[in-house]
């Protein structure tokens, strides 16, 4: 009898720890909807996602030296073709 009062009381603690952590996820959920949801715009404010718009302004650590060419090479990333431009003048 004493064995069988152990199984009862070891299946509920093991249905309210269940319990506990099914309330614990559902609890969280929301929060983690709405980082989904969240624009690219704002993950890229929030530094979220690894997304930034392309150019200088966007950038955390801008280079000294930015031309025509970085500018075609930072808005085509990353994409596998090479930009239209090349370092010679066009003089």
């Amino acid at each position: 009898m004493s064995g069988l009062r152990l199984l009862a009381s070891l299946a509920a603690a093991f249905t309210i720890a269940k319990l506990l952590d099914e309330n614990r996820r559902l609890r969280a959920e929301p929060g983690a909807r709405i980082a989904r949801e969240l624009t690219l715009d704002e993950k890229a404010r929030r530094g979220l996602g690894g997304e930034r718009h392309a150019g200088t302004e966007a950038m955390r650590y801008p280079p000294r030296h930015w031309d025509e060419v970085d500018e075609a090479a930072d808005e085509s990333f990353p994409a596998s073709d090479p930009p239209a431009f090349n370092a010679r003048s066009t003089t």
